[in-house]
């Protein structure tokens, strides 16, 4: 019989795909989901849905015997000042608690992380490698600093507890199967946009559908404890987003912003210091990181994973199709 693999994030962008992989394969999956409210994500899939927490270890353990594998693609997702706590009790705590279950049950992990616990690079054309050497440092928003703090208990588990894991670190993802939508739904919101302004940094656009052929190689690559960046083409947000306005056959025009737009950010952080509304997507940390160029070197990944990357248009078409076909038009 063939080995299990346990998925954490299954109905996410990336652990869907991961799934689909999986069993593209021929693989057995077990997927770990919060709550089975939506069963789309899953339909036409033969694979064993188990509900339950991150925050339940007796839960992660029943989930995950018989595995020989956890991939770990849940995660929470705030790019802002706000949800501390709570971005280090599913990020930090919860991966901790999968973890000391891969121990327990000798299974090995692959902790899906994130570029953005390295330094951002200085241009589009100078991207960082896993050594992480020079560049400028990311804002301490809550999924900076809890992602990284995942990472850190992670490694310290391998090196103190004999955790077998790799740790990969995913650019920005796009492609099919974005249920909430999650990275798509800034597809959408560009596509849609009368006008568009961009921020003036750049980021590493990678299809979902190659990091979660990556994820699913580290399973038997890669020694533990070894990070590989599983990112893409590295573009401006400006040249970004002009290419999603044409492939949605929306105007080309993007007005790229200045740097000094950071200093929107801080004026919303005052203000709401004195007003306390609701933390919005547009936020200092959000801003901050926008203007930061996020473009990384996947080379290590290409040697020792076999990862590869198609074409940036490719991506572009098949995710606006996928998006518009059921966020659009499924409306109508």
């Amino acid at each position: 019989m063939l080995p299990l693999i346990l998925v954490t994030g299954g109905t996410g962008l990336l652990g869907n795909n991961i799934i689909r992989k999986l069993l593209e394969d021929g693989r057995r999956v077990r997927a770990l989901v919060r709550s089975t409210a939506d069963g789309r994500p899953f339909e036409n899939l033969d694979v064993e849905i188990v509900q339950g927490e991150l925050s339940d270890p007796s839960a992660l353990a029943a989930a995950a015997k018989g595995c020989s594998a956890v991939i770990h693609a849940a995660a929470m997702i705030h790019l802002g000042w706000e949800k501390q706590s709570e971005s280090h009790e599913v990020n930090v705590v919860g991966t901790s608690n999968l973890a000391k279950v891969c121990i327990d049950v000798g299974a090995r992990l692959v902790y899906v992380s994130t570029v953005n616990t390295l330094n951002a690079a200085t241009a589009v054309d100078q991207p960082l490698d896993e050594s992480n050497q020079g560049g400028v440092p990311l804002a301490e928003c809550a999924y900076v600093v809890s992602k990284t703090n995942a990472e850190r208990a992670v490694l310290e588990m391998v090196e103190n507890d004999g955790l077998n894991a790799v740790i990969v670190k995913p650019g920005f993802m796009l492609g099919p199967y974005d249920w909430k939508p999650s990275s798509g739904r800034m597809m959408l919101e560009v596509a849609k946009a009368p006008l568009v302004a961009a921020p003036p940094g750049g980021c590493s656009v990678c299809d979902v559908r190659d990091v979660s052929a990556g994820a699913v190689a580290a399973i038997e690559k890669g020694q533990p404890g070894e990070s590989f960046i599983l990112a893409g083409e590295n573009i401006s947000y400006a040249d970004f987003w002009r290419k999603l306005r044409q492939v949605a056959g929306k105007s080309t025009f993007v007005y790229r912003l200045k740097p000094r737009v950071q200093l929107l950010g801080k004026a919303i952080d005052a203000f709401r210091k004195v007003i306390p509304i609701r933390e919005g997507d547009v936020n200092g940390a959000s801003i901050q990181l926008g203007c930061l160029f996020h473009c990384y070197d996947s080379s290590k990944a290409r040697q020792q994973l076999g990862y590869a990357n198609r074409p940036l248009d490719e991506t572009l078409e098949c995710s606006w199709e996928w998006l518009a076909e059921h966020h659009l038009r499924s409306r109508k």
